[in-house]
């Protein structure tokens, strides 16, 4: 018979699952930025809040809802140098190409909010200004922009299933 270590039960902690090929160092410091616990996918635990996922089809997301039922699934692309991580997927490959942003939106008022009003590169007033407080500049740490992310995917998360009709 196979012994497991025992499993941590942590009342009112986040707990995140990474089906990311993630060493057990790379998920202790997440688990340092995030005041939660992470966990590898192959782990045992007693509940699942977020799980952690490269990019992959709509039938392995499917998967991994039915899996971690309540849990929010976030997909992935990742580079950390200090970590030895480099997961790039097709959002990374078009920023890398060049685009400036890449933005996701339900609506046109909702593009409109996210990309705000642009000024003219000639304006010397506003030059150097942060045109949109989403933006993050391109010194950003990878720390930062896996924070970043996160925040925005939380909060997209809950506007969608906000507005999903409730159960009847």
């Amino acid at each position: 018979m196979e012994r497991h270590d025992p499993v941590e039960v942590v009342p009112q902690r986040l707990t995140v699952v990474t089906a990311l090929p993630l060493k057990a160092a790379a998920r202790e410091r997440l688990a340092h930025l995030l005041d939660a616990r992470v966990v590898d996918i192959k782990d045992v635990v007693d509940r699942v809040d977020v799980v952690l996922t490269p990019v992959c089809s709509p039938q392995t997301i499917g998967m991994l809802q039915r899996q971690f039922e309540g849990a929010r699934i976030y997909v992935v692309e990742l580079d950390d140098w200090e970590f030895d991580i480099d997961m790039p997927g097709p959002v990374k490959r078009i920023l890398q190409g060049g685009a400036d942003a890449y933005v996701l939106a339900d609506s046109l008022e909702e593009l409109a909010a996210k990309i705000g009003r642009r000024h003219e590169p000639h304006d010397e007033s506003v030059a150097g200004e942060q045109s949109n407080p989403r933006e993050l500049p391109a010194t950003t740490t990878v720390d930062e922009l896996i924070a970043a992310f996160l925040r925005e995917s939380v909060e997209y998360s809950t506007r969608v299933h906000a507005e999903e009709p409730e159960p009847r």
